[in-house]
């Protein structure tokens, strides 16, 4: 084996430690599921696109209106070194954070790119049937508000929720009136909201009398040992290793009928609900908020136990698993494949 060779290996090795280095120092940024999550269920995607597809979505990518400083610019050096396969997977990941990235940018490029209201949904809010995503304690449920299906061209305005702004991004990947610009920057938001639909605390909130009146803003309210509940679950899979996690999510998608992966976005909304009364607001928290109601006085911090964590980082990888398979279905009916 010559030197030449052996050299490649080990840049080649130190290129994919790299990589996976990046994943975790990527995850800093939280909002909704953290950026290992979304990268997860991105590439859980991509595991399922025909070629074909990915060289359109790199070349639909290529038109974003800040492709070079949000991405060329962003690219570690250990993905540079690395094939052109992998560099386009890591450009879809980027694309599926982008829209947490554009909280963060200033003057009128957060005005163009900011859309705080498209990463979640009021928990009042139900279509085509189903469950409210808000638990109620001690006092009695909002009104349900009916939502009807969105209409074909809808208009960016009337995107007020997450479902609503999937409706309209999924539209504008294939509209034939869309400019290239807005299919790159609308690529970004369906790569990233498929995600966010499925983490339950995007689903609705927990409203009780006082405390929480106007709902706990999905368990950004509720305070653990470890952040807020909504950090925590955001969080879920970070401290897994990447690869493995990675590897055990497509594994269980080549063991799947695809047939039976649902299509329809308000039963991934119903999901996280259910998920929601379930499971992650336990009684424990629940009793809290009566007892501090009653004493008047603040809700104290929570410890998770470990069943607790244990279950929640099973259900957070199976719910990005789902995205990813999903997120794969999108993408290639939006491409016309």
């Amino acid at each position: 084996m010559t030197l030449f060779v052996l050299r490649m290996r080990t840049v080649r090795t130190l290129a994919w430690l790299s990589i996976l280095l990046y994943q975790f120092a990527a995850a800093s940024i939280a909002h909704a599921w953290d950026a290992t999550s979304h990268r997860l269920s991105t590439y859980v995607a991509w595991e399922g696109l025909s070629l074909e597809t990915r060289e359109a979505l790199h070349e639909m990518l290529e038109q974003h209106p800040r492709y070079q400083e949000d991405f060329l610019d962003q690219m570690p050096a250990a993905v540079m070194l690395a094939t052109e396969e992998e560099q386009v997977r890591w450009l879809l990941g980027q694309a599926s954070i982008w829209p947490d990235m554009a909280r963060g940018f200033q003057g009128d490029d957060l005005i163009r790119y900011n859309r705080p209201d498209w990463h979640w949904i009021d928990g009042a809010w139900v279509r085509g049937g189903g469950i409210q995503g808000n638990v109620y304690v001690g006092v009695d449920p909002l009104p349900t508000i009916e939502a009807p299906f969105a209409a074909a061209n809808m208009d960016e305005r009337d995107a007020t929720n997450i479902m609503l702004a999937l409706d309209y991004n999924i539209e504008q990947l294939s509209h034939p009136l869309s400019s290239a610009a807005q299919r790159a920057v609308a690529l970004c938001w369906v790569l990233h909201l498929v995600g966010d639909i499925h983490q339950p605390l995007h689903s609705g909130a927990l409203v009780s009398t006082e405390l929480f009146a106007t709902g706990d803003r999905g368990g950004n309210g509720i305070d653990t040992r470890g952040g807020s509940l909504h950090a925590i679950w955001d969080e879920a899979l970070r401290s897994q290793p990447f690869d493995d996690t990675l590897l055990r999510m497509i594994a269980t998608v080549r063991q799947t009928d695809l047939n039976t992966v649902s299509p329809n976005t308000s039963s991934w909304l119903q999901e996280s609900r259910k998920l929601m009364h379930e499971f992650v607001y336990p009684d424990e928290i629940k009793a809290a908020v009566l007892r501090s109601e009653s004493r008047s006085t603040s809700l104290p911090s929570f410890t998770l136990d470990d069943d607790y964590t244990g279950r929640m980082h099973a259900i957070a990888e199976d719910r990005v698993t789902l995205a990813g398979m999903r997120l794969g279905q999108v993408l290639q009916r939006a491409m016309g494949n």
